[in-house]
């Protein structure tokens, strides 16, 4: 799959904060098994499982081009939805842990599964991670005529 045209990075992981944070926190974790002889085995395995899903998602990003979004994971570059099949879509958030995925809310009648009444998550990232001082999503939604996550 190739671009067309102008492309936006929507978001990408980024994985750093996702494996250095809990690392930093399971060998604090071993360090007070060993001293101490504590553990606490909820902590050690929400570490671990935190690491786990940000090596999963290492690649994964979301762009938009002239025809609609892209998304990249293990799999590759594969093209989502196209702007005229979108009626909503922005960020869903699902915590610090398991990272931030696209809500698309397609287009059809009420009854479709997705459609204008249930969202389909595209795009699992860790975090969108803006590096930029300047958003393309609000843009990128006027200029296709859909609305935001929230809007009425």
């Amino acid at each position: 799959m190739k671009p067309v045209g102008e492309v936006h990075v929507l978001g990408q992981s980024r994985v750093w904060p996702a494996i250095a944070i809990p690392g930093v926190i399971l060998v604090v974790m071993i360090v007070v098994k060993v001293v101490f002889d504590l553990l606490n085995w909820t902590v050690l395995a929400f570490g671990a499982a935190s690491i786990i899903v940000a090596a999963t998602r290492l690649r994964n990003a979301v762009f938009a081009d002239d025809l609609g979004l892209l998304v990249r994971d293990r799999s590759g570059l594969r093209r989502s939805y196209a702007w005229d099949e979108i009626e909503r879509m922005g960020w869903d958030d699902a915590g610090m842990m398991w990272g931030s995925s696209l809500a698309v809310y397609p287009r059809g009648s009420p009854y479709d599964v997705p459609g204008p009444n249930a969202s389909i998550n595209v795009g699992r990232i860790w975090h969108p991670g803006r590096r930029r001082s300047v958003d393309p999503m609000p843009e990128l939604l006027t200029r296709h005529g859909i609305k935001g996550l929230f809007d009425q």
